[in-house]
């Protein structure tokens, strides 16, 4: 839902946190949950990102992204808009918002079908959310479908771990984040 998007973005900003860049985080260098690399994507198309106005998009630019302010047309144009998140049923927006941000809107959409197959829909898991998609996710209760959400996101990370160990340094916070996502979606629902 439209309105949506100013409460969804400052409940996700403080699972982002502040500046990192971690081995074990392959994003790389990340402020308020934006990575390099889509920073540097965002100035190709927008102009906006070059923070200290030396001509590129580097990791300087990264740590001087520090406030909410800043961050929000990214997240509104990169991920909101991206998934076209207006229209759907809120909680689901928030849903997908959140895991477009911390997995990608390809898997965000992923994590979607598989939570509408959850309740008896027949989708390919194909990452579009087309007519098909849209029209189950109109028949289901919205609550069921938070709920398959918030299992298939817990599922996807732990898959990945089993996939490759070395993100088992990571496991704990996703889950943790999983944790608060089911208290804050409740206020969507």
């Amino acid at each position: 839902m439209k309105e949506n998007f100013p409460k969804a973005f400052a409940l996700i900003l403080p699972y982002e946190g502040k500046f990192s860049n971690r081995k074990a985080d392959r994003g790389g260098p990340t402020n308020l949950g934006v990575t390099l690399r889509t920073l540097q994507d965002y100035d190709n198309l927008y102009h906006y990102g070059d923070f200290d106005q030396d001509g590129d998009v580097d990791i300087d630019d990264i740590i001087l992204l520090d406030t909410p302010e800043e961050a929000t047309p990214i997240y509104k144009k990169f991920f909101w808009d991206a998934m076209k998140l207006d229209g759907y049923p809120s909680g689901v927006d928030f849903l997908m918002f959140d895991f477009g941000v911390n997995s990608g809107p390809a898997n965000a959409k992923k994590i979607l079908q598989r939570s509408l197959n959850r309740q008896g829909a027949n989708l390919e898991v194909d990452g579009v959310v087309g007519p098909k998609t849209m029209a189950m996710m109109s028949k289901i209760n919205t609550e069921f479908i938070v709920s398959a959400m918030l299992k298939e996101r817990d599922i996807f990370y732990r898959k990945i771990v089993a996939n490759d160990h070395s993100h088992e340094a990571n496991l704990q916070g996703w889950l943790n984040r999983v944790a608060k996502l089911t208290v804050d979606v409740r206020s969507f629902v």
